[in-house]
């Protein structure tokens, strides 16, 4: 490879833009595929993928790199497993699950398994792990995504994720910086203000990101937050000099890549167009502008800066020479001598491991004795349904959990789902048709999803849920946002922290009395 000060403008430029892929529309889309594939001839740097199968994704990616003439680094959101993007891999609890366990190690070896995964794909970052304290309860979109509510807990639980990850020689990827924990609106609906003093920054919301910086992270997303504190501007963070360069390179002294949270989020792309949303991030410091709604635009805006711009042309030609360090690092540039297929991944370890760290989550407040419940209890189950998107998968979720429990525990068990168009109608005739049960079971889908804008509970839903308990002994379970719990009365409160099929699997475990596998204990993931 000719060295990066000789790279074209064009070739720098598109470096510095890392788009969105699916492989699902790749396959099933002509025109789709004609798009992606003239990126990858312009010279862009890689691509965060989203949709599809793991075979179609392992296909894609080899096709991909066959056309670039610079190889490509791909990217992915995998916070807790390959199934929070793609069809098929190992869906592990969502880290305020892991975050829960007082000992680091399955947060290490969950990280080092979703790696694993993630590169038998031919994907080398994973946009992991949020190292934001969730320190709001109403946050709409961090939530239990987030280890915890602390910076210690953040801090150790994050490191080892990170850890994780770059053992396996996959990217890790700190975000959102300087901190979206105290936060009450979704970026991906509008722009965030964190209103908090420099202080009070310093000495929380920048904790994790320091010793991730210390610690030897390869690289960090900037958050679309406001943070007058430290920008009186009012500009996102992800667009700010003074917060990217000033405070994360500078005063952090962070040498590794530097990428902006997705620019297609309303946040930005309600104000900036695709090309001055790239210009913005790369002139506040920012190596990669990641996911421009217009791919192509975002390139030609850099192209034209540096065409007029010398001292633009060297801000390309620092990022670029970061850009191709990390790919060399994680071996999207040269071989891999640890490079695995998806036929070598040790799934059922993977499965088995992600179980027991789900189990070891689950919190159980209140009156223990209901848990387990007896065999010769009849039990009315209803499962609460956060309203908008996703929905569906929601839905299919709270069957699999009534029917795999009921299966478990042999009870005569009647469930009924509910969710936000409830009226006292429904309650009525529900409350008529589980009139003879013993046990009721609450159990709230409810967590943080991107363009929800929301993730508490209506007024509606919280009367349902009191009517519903009818005055009988209440067992109230949480598959996602744990802070439900200050508004719901019950005997038992169970906490999972996660929604994802072990957190499911483990809760089913507790309420039934019965042990997860007895030989799986941590340790370095299998591959």
């Amino acid at each position: 490879m000719k060295s990066i000060e000789k790279f074209t403008n064009s070739e720098l430029a598109g470096q510095c833009i890392m788009a969105r892929v699916s492989a699902e529309s790749y396959y099933t889309d002509e025109e789709y595929k004609e798009n992606i594939n003239e990126l990858v001839k312009l010279g862009i740097g890689g691509f965060c993928v989203f949709k599809g199968s793991t075979a179609e994704t392992d296909s894609l990616t080899t096709e991909l790199q066959a056309l670039a003439t610079i190889p490509l680094i791909f990217s992915a959101d995998f916070e807790h497993g390959l199934p929070m993007r793609l069809t098929g891999g190992t869906e592990f609890p969502h880290v305020m699950a892991m975050g829960q366990n007082e000992s680091t190690e399955f947060t290490y070896t969950s990280a080092q398994a979703i790696a694993i995964e993630t590169r038998s794909l031919g994907i080398h970052w994973n946009l992991a792990p949020v190292c934001d304290i969730n320190s709001n309860p109403e946050n709409p979109i961090i939530n239990i995504r987030a280890f915890g509510e602390n910076s210690d807990d953040v801090i150790k639980h994050s490191f080892a994720f990170i850890k994780g990850t770059q053992d396996k020689k996959v990217l890790s990827c700190a975000k959102h910086f300087p901190g979206h924990g105290d936060t009450s609106v979704d970026s991906h609906l509008e722009l965030p203000v964190l209103n908090r003093s420099k202080k009070e920054i310093r000495e929380n919301e920048l904790k994790p990101f320091i010793y991730a910086v210390e610690n030897d992270v390869r690289s960090i997303m900037t958050g679309h937050l406001s943070v007058p504190s430290l920008d009186s501007t009012g500009l996102p963070a992800s667009l700010s000099y003074k917060i990217t360069t000033e405070i994360l390179r500078n005063e952090l002294n962070f040498k590794g890549l530097i990428v902006t949270d997705a620019l297609e989020m309303k946040a930005i792309s309600d104000k900036y167009s695709s090309g001055d949303a790239t210009l913005l991030a790369i002139e506040a410091g920012a190596d990669i502008a990641l996911m421009p709604d217009n791919p192509k635009e975002a390139i030609k805006a850099l192209i034209n800066r540096a065409d007029t711009d010398t001292e633009f042309r060297q801000r390309l030609v620092d990022s670029v020479r970061r850009i191709i360090r990390e790919k060399k690092w994680c071996s999207a540039i040269g071989h891999n001598p640890n490079s695995i297929s998806r036929s070598d991944v040790k799934y059922e370890h993977h499965e088995k491991l992600a179980l027991i760290t789900a189990e070891k989550a689950i919190e159980i407040v209140g009156k223990k004795t209901l848990i387990p419940i007896r065999g010769d209890l009849q039990i009315a189950g209803f499962a609460f349904l956060q309203d908008g998107v996703q929905q569906t998968e929601n839905m299919n979720k709270a069957s699999m959990f009534f029917k795999i429990f009921a299966q478990a525990i042999e009870n005569n068990c009647d469930f009924a789902f509910v969710d936000e168009k409830i009226n006292e109608a429904d309650v009525y005739a529900l409350n008529e048709g589980t009139k003879d049960a013993q046990i009721v079971i609450l159990a709230f889908f409810y967590k943080a999803k991107a363009y929800k804008g929301s993730i508490g509970a209506t007024e509606e839903m919280l009367r349902a849920a009191e009517r519903l308990a009818m005055g009988k002994p209440v067992i109230a379970i949480f598959f996602g946002n744990p802070y439900l719990a200050d508004d719901i009365k019950a005997d038992t409160y169970v906490s999972a922290f996660s929604d994802t099929l072990p957190s499911i699997a483990a809760t089913i475990l507790k309420l039934s009395g019965r042990e997860p596998f007895p030989d799986v204990e941590p340790g370095q993931s299998k591959n």
